[in-house]
């Protein structure tokens, strides 16, 4: 269903794709043209460390490309980080309970927004996993140069700084290509990448592609339909370097043909996207500079997949991202620094379902939607002594949005009752949102860390949130969540304001080689917060759904993590044990009404039309307090570790334990589905020599039936009987051997 310029574009990234791989595989089997690097020249100057932020290890990043196809998924063993999981390549990540909008994140320096009423096309979907150098998150306070219009954690990937050859080099080539297959989809994946630089200058390319069919479940049990996917990735990176700075140039595309999503009534047919990007950094006499412009296109299609036998409904949306990023890092003293930058963001959206034989005309759903922020801000970090830092910022973001006219299918009384209401109404609306941080390390000695944080941070609703027009059903295509309810939008909505407060404590032998452990309360009390709330509810326990600003939420918990080396140097090699332990709680108070139903006084018919859908004329009665959807349970890991380093080459193993509690605590405005215990066994063997290295293992060893808390309904599986107060949960994957291989050249 590509146009013909959609079509050319899939042909030329396949084509530039092919060629780059000829091209780097000519450097790789020239084996009189490799060059033993000694010495290697990486660009720009070394970023200090952000306070609170945790930046994933060579270890623990390459273990999970080895045998990822979810970028997202590299995040899962962090404490306070949990997956919403839903399509294969597509998880959103949760950070403290706070997910998808309400988590800032940033992919090479760009802000990227889904294009889907369904949020199939997150952020961290449009990179592999391999093509990822670095991965961060700040779970607690985000500094606000690091970004805003978000109310929790930020999560970034960036690719590795530009390497250069030294002038004794002249020119250096380096080469990856790695592969893997897990057994319970019959998961299949490879990556290459390639790279050609001088003192100077730096080509490199990067490919993925990944594919699998619908994963069995556990104790030998049946398919989850549909799950299965396909995604192809390519990019390109040019950077120059000059006296003093750096330029970097990046081009990248995907082509997803396929996704299917258990918990959605529709899946991914095609998303195929297009993103670039400029960057210039520079140092001066006064400091750095640091600058960024980018641009994003997605042209994404939902229907339903052959597997899931359903009616077919295609839905269409095109989005663009645009924006640009200024900072100035001003040296006020040898241990001050002042950040000052402007950042500006444009989104646009057009969301449109075709009509057909049965359907006289398209339905609008969102028609040339637009979200325009203009961001400013500034921040003081200081280094007191070596003891002593802090960092205290102010920023202001204005959000202003717009859309125009809609339509449903054909002019039905419905149709023309809710289009009618919405395009009489004023479309554009502006937020001015302020966020303040403030955050402080204390390092008495070489053994304790201690860091210690407020922020007052603020979000304004998506497109989604503010002009979803269609009402009355809970069959609505709007939803993001993975409970099957249907949502409508609220242009009535303001923006959310979070205070978010953390504390953490670190402690570690002085040589951090022998134990360390961490432990880091936190609470969250979020103003206007953006909820769910029920206008019917039908026979099959689905909901009609829209979305208010409730008075508050509270989310409160702590992050655990420790890791004790037992036996470092043991002629058998290392011996440790790591552990982490994680618990969320969120609750909100409502205390409202639900509206009364719209159409009783609309026509004589009217009362009839609210009894039919279950929608009491007085209105839902909302409870007046509320469980958040989604909260995580109780979870934790505990891993036995052993390396080897011998002549032959470093021998690393793991036996590891995934502990998850019974979850009871749910959001039942939004019927979310009870999901009991579980406990799973992982076991994985590495071995690496030289510059080859292999990974085997198994992922739920005894094939234990369970499901994720944060899996969703299974839609699929309401068609066969259940109780429409007890919804099904999807069913997570079975036991699943997997094996990798990667050589660098």
């Amino acid at each position: 269903m590509c146009n013909a310029y959609e079509s050319k574009m899939i042909l030329g990234l396949r084509a530039l794709g092919g060629l780059a791989l000829l091209a780097g595989s000519a450097g790789i089997f020239a084996a009189d043209d490799v060059v033993e690097l000694d010495e290697i020249t990486v660009s720009g100057r070394a970023e200090a460390e952000i306070l609170g932020a945790s930046t994933l290890d060579a270890a623990g990043l390459a273990s999970g490309q080895a045998t990822g196809n979810d970028t997202a998924g590299l995040f899962k063993n962090i404490p306070g980080v949990s997956l919403a999981t839903g399509g294969g390549v597509s998880s959103l990540p949760t950070v403290h309970g706070l997910a998808d909008d309400r988590v800032k994140v940033v992919v090479n320096g760009m802000n990227i927004s889904s294009a889907c009423s369904n949020h199939m096309n997150p952020a961290l979907s449009y990179v592999a996993p391999a093509a990822v150098g670095k991965a961060t998150v700040m779970a607690g306070i985000t500094p606000v140069s690091q970004g805003g219009d978000s109310v929790g954690g930020t999560i970034s990937v960036d690719p590795l700084a530009p390497e250069f050859a030294s002038a004794e080099q002249g020119t250096l080539t380096a080469s990856k290509f790695g592969s893997f297959y897990r057994s319970i989809n019959d998961n299949v994946g490879v990556n290459a990448s390639t790279a050609y630089a001088t003192t100077d200058a730096r080509l490199e390319y990067n490919g993925s592609w990944n594919r699998a069919r619908s994963y069995n479940t556990g104790d030998d049990g049946p398919q989850v339909v549909p799950s299965q996917f396909e995604t192809t990735n390519h990019s390109l990176r040019g950077a120059l370097k000059t006296a003093s700075g750096l330029w970097t140039a990046d081009l990248s595309g995907q082509h997803l043909p396929y996704q299917g999503f258990p918990n959605q009534r529709m899946d991914m047919v095609r998303n195929d996207a297009i993103l670039g990007g400029l960057n210039y950094e520079n140092d001066f006499a006064w400091g750095r500079l640091d600058s960024k412009f980018y641009y994003h296109q997605t042209w994404h299609t939902m229907d339903a997949l052959p597997n899931r036998k359903g009616a077919t409904m295609p839905m269409e949306s095109d989005g663009t991202d645009l924006g640009y990023r200024l900072r100035a890092h001003i040296d006020l003293a040898a241990r001050h620094t002042l950040h000052v930058g402007n950042e500006f963001f444009r989104q646009t959206l057009d969301d449109w379902w075709p009509g057909d034989d049965f359907y006289p005309q398209d339905f609008i759903s969102v028609n040339g939607g637009q979200r325009n922020r203009m961001g400013l801000f500034a921040e003081w970090e200081a280094d007191w002594d070596e003891r002593w830092t802090s960092i205290l910022g102010l920023r202001n973001d204005t959000v202003w949005m717009d859309t125009g006219s809609v339509h449903g299918y054909d002019n039905s009384f419905v149709n023309a009752f809710w289009a009618d209401q919405f395009n009489a109404a004023d479309h554009a609306k502006t937020n001015v949102n302020f966020d303040v941080t403030a955050l402080t390390r204390f390092t008495p000695d070489a053994t304790s860390r201690y860091e210690l944080g407020f922020a007052r941070k603020m979000r304004a609703p998506n497109l989604y949130e503010l002009y979803a027009w269609t009402g009355g059903s809970q069959k609505s295509m709007i939803n993001w969540f993975g409970d099957g309810n249907g949502y409508q939008g609220n242009l009535q909505l303001g923006s959310e304001t979070a205070y978010n407060f953390s504390f953490t404590g670190a402690w570690h032998d002085a040589e951090q080689k022998v134990w360390s452990a961490s432990v880091s309360p936190y609470y969250t009390h979020i103003a206007n917060y953006i909820w769910g709330q029920v206008d019917s509810i039908g026979r099959d326990g689905f909901r009609g759904m829209h979305f208010v600003n409730i008075p508050y939420a509270d989310l409160y918990g702590v992050d655990a993590s420790g890791r004790y080396n037992f036996l470092p140097e043991s002629p058998a090699g290392s011996f440790a044990l790591s552990l982490s332990l994680a618990y969320v709680r969120g609750v909100g108070k409502d205390g409202g009404q639900g509206r009364p139903c719209p159409y009783a006084n609309a026509t004589p018919g009217g009362k009839y039309l609210c009894e039919a859908e279950g929608w009491s004329l007085e209105g839902y009665q909302a409870p007046d307090k509320v469980n958040l959807y989604h909260m995580m349970p109780l979870h934790g890991t505990l891993a036995l570790e052993h390396t080897l380093d011998s002549e032959w080459g470093r021998f690393s193993n793991s036996l590891g334990l995934e502990l998850v509690d019974r979850k009871t605590t749910v959001a039942k405005t939004y019927n979310e589905p009870v999901t009991p215990g579980y406990v799973l066994l992982n076991l994985k063997a590495g071995y690496q020599y030289k510059q080859v290295k292999l990974e085997l293992g198994v992922d739920n060893l005894l094939d234990k039936a369970y499901f994720h808390p944060l899996g969703g309904v299974y839609i699929y599986a309401t068609r066969f009987p259940y109780s429409p107060n007890q919804l099904p949960a999807v069913p997570a994957m079975g036991r699943s051997v997997f094996v990798s291989v990667g050589v660098e050249f």
